[in-house]
C-alpha cells in the first residue's frame, strides 16, 4: 500500500496540551491502521515560540525524533535542548512538553505505542 503524500491528513491544534501557538500534525497513520498497537504517527511541526504543553502518558509511551529546527523538551522537571536526530522517549507514566526554542520551524516524527 503506499500512501501519497497530499492524502496525509493534516490536523491543526491550537494551544495543545495547554501549550502555545499551533500544532501542526501530518497523520502518517490513521489509528485504526496500528491494530490495536498504538494510536499516533505522525510529522509534527512548530512555529517558533510556539509548544506542546506538559502531559503525562498513561498505558502508552512516545517517541520524538526531531528533524528540524531546535527546541526544547521538559521531561519531569528537566528541561534538554534537541537538535536534529536526537530522540526524546517517555515512557508509561512520565510526562513531557515540547517547545519551539529556536528561529525555525521545530518539525520532529511520534509515534505512540500502547504498553498496556
Amino acid at each position: 500500500m503506499i500512501i501519497r503524500n497530499e492524502d496525509l491528513p493534516l490536523i491543526q491544534r491550537e494551544n495543545a496540551k495547554g501549550g502555545v501557538g499551533v500544532f501542526i500534525n501530518k497523520m502518517i497513520l490513521q489509528e485504526d491502521q496500528f491494530h490495536n498497537k498504538g494510536r499516533l504517527f505522525a510529522r509534527c511541526k512548530l512555529a517558533p515560540g510556539h509548544s506542546v504543553g506538559s502531559h503525562t502518558h498513561v498505558g502508552e509511551m512516545e517517541i520524538c525524533y526531531f528533524l528540524n529546527g531546535v527546541g526544547t523538551v521538559e521531561s519531569d522537571g528537566i528541561r534538554t535542548q534537541v537538535y536534529p536526530g536526537d530522540v526524546n522517549i517517555v515512557n508509561a507514566g512520565e510526562n513531557h512538553s515540547v517547545i519551539n526554542t529556536g528561529k525555525t520551524d521545530l518539525e520532529y516524527i511520534a509515534l505512540i505505542l500502547y504498553t498496556e
